[in-house]
């Protein structure tokens, strides 16, 4: 029973081991000014092709979906390259609002010992806003400036007003004064010609 165990524990190991390979991609991409971004997908086994490659979005509720794969040309917005058999290239192209909403997985399928293994990245990739967009976001909102002082032209324009309507108001007096003096003397002159005595008759001879 002990031999059986101590037999059957290397050999597990070893079996895992050859058949066991990682993921690697990058924890976070910058959209670059044109919105667009690469996301680079890479594996650990030791294979000379792959089956299958695979790009998915996985949502907030961790709900993943397909959004390229290998062999496929009706990708929306993705171009694939291969660099390497280790290593794909996908290009996101016209990001918007949606995409940055979610993160992408990379997943391989390849073929060991006549088997098909899958694997996808530990760690979904993020896609952060460009640096410009976000100097934007983080650039406060600038206060309101303050008033401008008066101008000097406005000033002598003001002054020049407040002269006219002074000038006028004198005018409109004095024009008064003249009518009010002008009637109070034609009322003085007929009050004395109705007030003149008669002349005295000559004494009768």
């Amino acid at each position: 029973m002990n031999i059986f165990i101590i037999f059957t524990i290397p050999l597990s190991t070893i079996l895992h081991r050859s058949h066991g390979f990682q993921v690697i991609q990058p924890q976070n991409r910058t959209v670059n000014p044109d919105g667009s971004a690469s996301i680079s997908c890479e594996h650990t086994a030791d294979v000379s092709s792959v089956e299958d490659v695979r790009l998915n979005a996985v949502s907030a509720t961790n709900r993943a979906s397909l959004l390229c794969q290998k062999g496929r040309t009706d990708c929306k917005n993705i171009a694939m390259l291969r660099e390497n058999p280790q290593k794909w290239l996908f290009i996101l192209l016209n990001i918007g609002p949606e995409a940055m909403a979610v993160t992408y997985q990379c997943e391989f399928t390849v073929k060991q010992d006549y088997l098909d293994l899958t694997r996808t990245g530990t760690t979904a990739t993020e896609l952060l806003p460009s640096r410009k967009e976000a100097a934007c976001l983080n650039q406060p909102s600038p206060s309101s400036p303050p008033p401008s002082p008066p101008s000097l032209e406005t000033f002598w324009i003001a002054i020049g007003l407040l002269a006219l309507m002074f000038l006028y108001s004198c005018v409109i007096t004095s024009f008064y004064i003249r009518v009010r003096c002008s009637n109070d003397e034609a009322g003085n002159s007929t009050y004395v010609e109705m007030r003149k005595a008669p002349r005295p008759r000559n004494p009768p001879l």
